[in-house]
């Protein structure tokens, strides 16, 4: 999901406009065309095959808007071909990267939280801590984070905030690779603590 989300995004700095310019139908007509067949591959597989439909059709659905990305950029508005992905803001990469870090934290978490809950107190507990992360700066940052407590929920819960630079990208600046490679540690380390714990926890529950 994170790849189409980044193919999507990579293809909207591709075809943006502004308010005197005009939608890209020729682009458009393509990425539709190529997501019908990925659709189409998967119904023809699942009938005349006797195939999972649902396998076969992610499957084609990344074969086929990989195809569209590629065929794309490779022409403009005007059908005329041009030099590969010109217009494309490839930024978008490392701030896809750092979403898909906070992704990963989110689904240690949610292992961490269903190895002693249900689906529903797991998601809430998601939600809440998910929440919280979003605000934790203004709430347990700095000098408010004074307290001991404070300080406890401020080291305990993720900073969302670390992943999302959006900001960034709106003042035409880049994201240095450093801070994805020290992004991409405390990632790990968040994840092989939320996996050490729900081991711990999973280790002595009877399955029924």
């Amino acid at each position: 999901m994170t790849y189409f989300n980044l193919l999507g995004a990579l293809l909207a700095s591709r075809m943006a406009y502004d308010a005197y310019g005009s939608t890209d139908l020729l682009a458009l007509g393509i990425f539709s065309a190529c997501l019908l067949a990925a659709y189409l591959a998967g119904g023809f597989s699942n009938f005349f095959l006797r195939r999972p439909f649902v396998s076969d059709a992610l499957v084609s659905v990344v074969v086929m808007i990989t195809a569209a990305f590629v065929i794309i950029n490779f022409i403009n508005k005007e059908g005329q071909w041009q030099t590969f992905a010109s217009g494309v803001d490839w930024r978008m990469i490392p701030a896809s990267v750092l979403i898909l870090f906070a992704l990963w934290i989110l689904s240690g978490l949610a292992v961490l939280c269903s190895t002693r809950l249900e689906m529903i107190s797991t998601l809430a507990i998601c939600s809440a801590v998910f929440l919280v992360g979003l605000v934790s700066d203004y709430f347990f940052g700095g000098s408010r984070g004074d307290s001991w407590w404070g300080s406890i929920i401020y080291t305990l819960v993720p900073n969302w905030q670390l992943f999302w630079l959006a900001d960034a990208l709106e003042k035409e600046k880049t994201i240095p690779l450093n801070y994805v490679s020290s992004s991409f540690v405390y990632a790990v380390c968040y994840i092989g603590a939320t996996l050490a714990g729900a081991l711990v926890l999973f280790e002595d529950r009877e399955l029924s």
